[in-house]
């Protein structure tokens, strides 16, 4: 649920060369939001200690224990993404919208059939179903003047010292082709382009725009057991399902008219990855007293097996000489790679006022350094930067329900750390709930609405301050429950 809140922000990698496995989607992949039932969001995600609730089975399954009777629930949602960038003091923004699934499972109580001899084991669990973990979908406009760099500088730095036919093909030989690229002396590999010829540097206009689409999914098998309506414990098996795709169009423009021939370039980029992945929770939720109970959940790190990506570029090139115009394509690139993400802890506390209400909290630890691109071998550098550039981080949830007769009143404040060292970037997120819910004893509807928030930075290529865009993504989704008990 994102992207949500998300999911997925995309930070460009420092390399030229498009390989789209990197340091970015260990990152993209493991900071995920559990999907779940409006309950859930209503307090904010703070439920590990709450329990009785489908979304348990991806957070703390201890908390299936807590059911009493069965249960089966459903929760459609609708998602609304706004990205506002500035880059280089102009602003912009783009939306996306989207109605899904976030959760539907069932919940199975079966009672001790050896009660009789073994009464401290009141109850067992058994649940699956799906929970939406993350979206990938989102829509970006980045554009402005750039005072210092063009792409094409970059592409003659990563060109230097190479022949014409041993140049990137998704990249530095699809502009040398395009014209964009040429060598002033045939007899060396040593390279320019048009812009690098006017002094002092004469400004650019830069467009980047951007779509995603795709999600994370989790088809979960949960078991829980309730030893003496005081120690509740639970385990499942989650089957990860993966897709993530993205396009791009990148655009320079001599705006002023200031670059000899050089009128614009557009270039295009595309990627998608698929695949699927396996994860283990345990957990136990403690009821201290009538008034308080207290969980812990372990999250294993989740193993993503043979992940395949496909990837493409194109480049086209306009100039004053409309012989020089070209349009070209690079091959198809495709590769398979694992991924391994992070474990995760979470620490939770309920305070359960009587029959009026409570308040929950969740602490939850997680370590996004630790996450590895496999084979080792072939991504030395990408996972040397993942210990570089991310850190271990702290997540707080807190939500609060007041019961009022059969209607329930939410709400929750997330704040979700940042996974980047000091001065790397931003990345931090803040969420807002509001929930309200319906309850008899046989079905229950329950409505959550959600405001997430973050800031992080963007570079559209490399690394020079010129290049970068100040990101705010603000994530709102509505959702509505239904659920029936027997």
């Amino acid at each position: 649920m994102k992207k949500l809140l998300l999911s997925l922000i995309i930070i460009i990698a420092s390399t030229i060369e498009v390989v789209a496995q990197n340091e970015v989607d260990a990152l993209r992949f493991s900071r995920i939001q559990y999907g779940g039932s409006a309950r859930y969001w209503g307090l904010g995600g703070a439920f590990g200690a709450v329990g009785a609730d489908f979304s348990s089975v991806s957070t703390n399954p201890a908390g299936m224990g807590l059911y009493k009777r069965s249960e089966i629930s459903f929760t459609p949602y609708f998602e609304g993404t706004k990205i506002a960038s500035t880059f280089n003091g102009t602003y912009s923004d783009d939306t996306k919208s989207k109605l899904d699934i976030g959760s539907i499972g069932a919940v199975f109580v079966i009672d001790n059939p050896d009660s009789r001899t073994n009464k401290d084991w009141k109850n067992f669990q058994f649940g699956f179903g799906y929970n939406r973990l993350a979206n990938f979908n989102a829509n970006y406009y980045i554009t402005g003047t750039n005072p210092k760099t063009s792409l094409l500088g970059d592409y003659v730095n990563s060109a230097n010292g190479t022949a014409p036919a041993d140049l990137g093909v998704f990249d530095t030989k699809l502009a040398f082709d395009a014209n964009l690229l040429f060598r002033p002396n045939t007899n060396t590999n040593i390279y320019s382009a048009d812009i690098l010829g006017v002094s002092p540097f004469p400004g650019i206009g830069e467009t980047k725009s951007i779509s995603t689409n795709g999600y994370m999914g989790e088809t979960v098998f949960a078991g829980s057991a309730n030893f003496q309506d005081r120690i509740y414990f639970g385990a499942s098996l989650g089957i990860l399902s993966l897709k993530y795709e993205e396009s791009s169009n990148y655009t320079e423009t001599d705006n002023g008219d200031k670059i000899p021939l050089f009128n614009s370039f557009t270039k295009y980029d595309y990627q998608i990855i698929k695949g699927t992945g396996i994860n283990l929770k345990l957990g136990v939720i403690v009821r201290a007293t009538d008034w308080l109970r207290v969980g812990a959940a372990f999250h294993t790190p989740s193993l993503f097996s043979k992940l395949n990506i496909d990837y493409t570029s194109s480049i086209s090139s306009q100039f004053s000489d409309n012989t020089l115009n070209s349009n070209q394509d690079s091959p198809l690139g495709t590769y398979t790679f694992d991924l391994v993400t992070p474990m995760k802890f979470i620490g939770s506390a309920a305070f359960v006022i009587g029959k009026t209400g409570l308040i929950s909290a969740d602490y939850e630890m997680v370590d996004y350094s630790k996450a590895r691109l496999r084979p080792s071998s072939d991504f030395t550098n990408e996972n040397q930067r993942i210990q570089d550039k991310y850190t271990s981080t702290s997540n707080f949830r807190i939500g609060g329900e007041y019961r009022y007769g059969q209607i329930n009143f939410r709400a929750g404040l997330g704040i979700f750390g940042s996974p980047y060292k000091m001065d790397v970037n931003n990345g931090k997120g803040t969420l807002a709930s509001l929930g309200l819910g319906y309850r008899t004893s046989n079905y229950f509807i329950d409505c959550a609405f959600t405001n997430y928030n973050m800031n992080e930075d963007y570079y559209l290529y490399g690394t020079d301050p010129a290049n970068k865009a100040s990101l705010k993504t603000t994530n709102n989704v509505f959702m509505i429950t239904f659920g029936l008990k027997f």
